[in-house]
């Protein structure tokens, strides 16, 4: 009784199809949206993903979704609509390696992530460490590590001090003052 439930769910589906004009009649019946629209949906949910995964991957496939969306609606020789599928292909590649990317970091930078991407010398805004004086450069230890850093007046060699910003890799410090 079951494959025979089955086949007749398969009949009514074939049905449907040849009576309606097939694959846009059913995403219009139970999906609610048209083959284009769905594509587009899809496209743009990857491309939010892309805000929150660290590869370029659904960014791509949203292209190649697009780029099909764009051959799909051409009424044109099938050479035609490949070609200019292309096209459209290279200038969504082109403006997301421009582009894309780096705003995309931005944004995830500021908002999203902030504290992800910061390395290095950038990560010790902040931080306290003490002045150590080497061969007449003044040097701040933080963490175990010495790092160069701006000439401060007025201080000597275990001087505390708060790491307040990085110039090319060289620590802007000031004096911690004892009420901080």
């Amino acid at each position: 009784m079951a494959a025979r439930g089955l086949g007749l769910v398969k009949l009514s589906v074939l049905e449907c199809t040849e009576e309606k004009g097939g694959i846009m009649e059913i995403l219009l019946q139970f999906w609610g949206l048209s083959l284009n629209q769905t594509i587009l949906l899809v496209a743009a949910l990857l491309v939010v993903v892309d805000f929150f995964v660290p590869t370029d991957l659904p960014t791509h496939i949203a292209y190649v979704l697009l780029c099909a969306l764009v051959g799909i609606n051409i009424h044109a020789h099938v050479l035609i609509k490949l070609l200019c599928a292309l096209l459209a292909w290279f200038a969504l590649v082109a403006f997301h390696y421009c582009f894309w990317r780096t705003m995309v970091q931005k944004i995830v930078n500021t908002f999203i992530a902030p504290d992800r991407f910061k390395s290095g010398a950038e990560a010790l805004v902040g931080s306290e460490g003490s002045i150590r004086q080497i061969d007449g450069n003044s040097m701040v230890k933080v963490n175990g590590d010495l790092w160069p850093c701006h000439r401060v007046e007025d201080t000597s060699d275990g001087t505390k001090v708060t790491i307040v910003g990085v110039t090319d890799g060289v620590l802007e410090v000031k004096q911690t003052i004892r009420g901080e």
